[in-house]
């Protein structure tokens, strides 16, 4: 790889994580575009982020892993997925993406939810449901967790990657 190669990937890199970031330091510490739902006293809305704590085994980081709610009762979700023999694989670069629709209740036993998050100035539904029809239908892009992430994926259903993140590393 060239050094030019290398600056270029490490900027997008940056910037990836920098938008992540952003997003968890400006919606889950000062609710800047999204309120917080507590889904006990209401049912879940299309365009809800279901915001699920993710810790390794030994705890030695955490993170969160993000979905939105499509309605009848599913998330729709991006995530990496690696073979076995290449774990690591996820940690230093790209994998393979997969988009996933599953049952929240479901994605609630088997991943513990920490947060439901609402978009403050709400969401057209029939835009929503045609871009998760064509991140359902189309290939996804490769997963990094810094460049093309979970949180990535979903500010895009809901047509706010423009507002957090450079358009041009991922999801054109």
């Amino acid at each position: 790889m060239s050094f030019i190669s290398q600056v270029h990937s490490s900027i997008q890199t940056l910037a990836g994580a920098s938008s992540t970031f952003q997003f968890f330091f400006s919606e889950v510490l000062m609710g800047k575009h999204f309120q917080e739902v507590e889904i006990e006293n209401c049912e879940p809305q299309p365009g809800d982020l279901f915001l699920f704590k993710l810790q390794s085994p030994k705890a030695l980081w955490c993170g969160a892993h993000v979905g939105v709610y499509c309605g009848h009762g599913e998330i729709i979700h991006f995530e990496g997925r690696t073979s076995n023999h290449s774990r690591g694989q996820m940690l230093l670069g790209y994998c393979e993406g997969v988009v996933c629709k599953q049952g929240h209740r479901a994605m609630q036993r088997s991943r513990h939810l920490w947060r439901v998050l609402r978009r403050r100035d709400g969401i057209d539904p029939r835009v929503l449901e045609s871009r998760m029809q064509e991140a359902m239908n189309n290939d996804p892009p490769p997963y990094h967790p810094t460049n093309s992430n979970c949180v990535h994926f979903a500010l895009n259903l809901l047509g706010m990657d423009v507002m957090l993140m450079d358009r041009n590393l991922t999801w054109d």
